[in-house]
């Protein structure tokens, strides 16, 4: 075992010994990832839109109460108001040609239209509230809110979905705040109930970032593991094969297997802390998008409760042992370093795909996808986000890899024995 450990600390020492090493081997591929995420959102608007800059939301005929709310609401300041006059709006709108061309650059038109010419938008709504106070159960208003977008744009379709649940629909609950008069206080509460509950402010943002992160997170670390396994097997084995290092130190007092070992187990520790780093990048990437941007695939509050993320640690060694078992294997399997380099990244173009699978997907997994190796992890994981992760699952896809991974590991090395 001592000499076990003695080959594990010397492929330690031997990967921390240039810092563009360790630089390259933990943190590039983690950097590169989060940083591809953030720019994807960019990359969408560009595309659907023909610029990087997000158009503000033009706001026509603004109620008072509307510009109070924005002013005193901090979820509303993810977007940015350009405030006009119904006037100034039908100038600008007589423009046929650059009015279009407006829409499809993403811009979003809210529009306040009272139902009475004499009544301002406000006047209505406190009218039909003051209506309901005094026992009219008929009353009707007919202000209304119009959102205008280009339908055939992703991004202004998604930016006006998006307006109108985070900020329309809770503006029209604050309207009987602001104009409900005495039906503020007879027609609903005599008490304002948790004006703000940061508990359930929390959840709020946690069941959208984390329905988010089940579709990208997993996807993106197993990229990550996959790319540093494969890439520490070939320095590790195949590299030092191909230079004769491997057979002098075959010569060397410490048995063959216990070389293995002591590689395998470095490669395993390595690769999981490298993923782990990924992973925090990751929630620090959800958390400091305060924005929240419509497009983006890691919105605000993403977190895991103490048991699911242990689920996720947990799963990250056991894939990567197998990962590193069916890498070995193919080391072994073939004589060639090019030919070997080549066959160790052809899965990654599975990844990529299961990677964009899981982004598109609408649906959960069924059971026999826990059946397949690795992929099973991806699902666990994702359904963990989703605080939808059983304990059936978990012990299969940990059991189902772990043995998969020790049964490769005994043939390959049983071969290599008889050579």
């Amino acid at each position: 075992m001592r000499k076990l450990f003695t080959i594990f600390g010397w492929e330690i020492r031997k990967l921390f010994s240039s810092w563009r090493r360790t630089f390259t081997l933990f943190l590039l591929p983690a950097v590169f990832l989060v940083g591809m995420l953030n720019v994807f959102p960019l990359l969408i608007n560009y595309m659907s839109t023909g610029t990087l800059t997000k158009k503000p939301v033009t706001v026509v005929n603004a109620p008072e109460s509307f510009v109070r709310y924005i002013d005193e609401t901090l979820d509303a300041k993810a977007f940015t108001y350009d405030f006009k006059t119904l006037d100034e709006f039908k100038e600008f709108a007589s423009n046929k040609t650059e009015y279009r061309r407006q829409l499809k650059k993403g811009m979003i038109v809210c529009l306040f239209i009272s139902g009475k010419e004499s009544l301002s938008f406000d006047e209505e709504v406190s009218d039909y509230y003051k209506e309901l106070t005094e026992g009219n159960a008929e009353a009707k208003s007919n202000a209304t809110v119009y959102i205008g977008f280009d339908a055939n744009s992703l991004t202004s379709n998604s930016r006006a979905g998006q307006f109108k649940e985070a900020i329309l629909e809770k503006y029209q609950g604050s309207l009987i705040e602001y104009l409900g008069g005495d039906f503020a206080v007879i027609g609903s509460s005599l008490f304002v109930t948790d004006t703000f509950n940061p508990v359930t402010k929390f959840l709020d943002f946690r069941t959208v970032a984390n329905s988010s992160a089940s579709r990208v997170v997993s996807g993106v670390l197993m990229i990550m593991m996959y790319y540093t396994t494969y890439s520490l097997v070939i320095d590790m084995f195949a590299s030092e094969r191909d230079r004769g290092f491997m057979d002098k130190l075959i010569l060397t007092p410490v048995s063959r297997k216990k070389i293995y070992a002591g590689k395998i187990l470095a490669i395993n520790i390595i690769v999981t802390f490298s993923t782990c780093i990924t992973m925090i990048l990751l929630f620090l990437s959800s958390w400091l998008n305060r924005n929240n941007d419509a497009m983006s695939l890691l919105p605000f509050g993403m977190m895991l409760t103490p048991d699911e993320l242990l689920i996720v640690l947990f799963s990250i060694p056991v894939t990567v042992f197998l990962m590193t078992a069916v890498c070995v294997s193919m080391v072994f399997s073939l004589k060639n370093i090019q030919d070997i380099t080549v066959n160790l990244q052809l899965p990654l173009i599975y990844f990529l795909g299961d990677f964009f699978l899981q982004m598109f997907r609408g649906t959960r997994p069924v059971t026999l996808e826990y059946f397949i190796p690795v992929h099973n992890t991806l699902e666990l994981i994702s359904e963990t986000f989703m605080a939808q992760d059983k304990a059936w699952h978990v012990i299969l896809v940990y059991m189902l890899n772990l043995g998969l991974a020790i049964a490769i590991f005994a043939t390959t090395f049983r071969k290599e024995e008889t050579k």
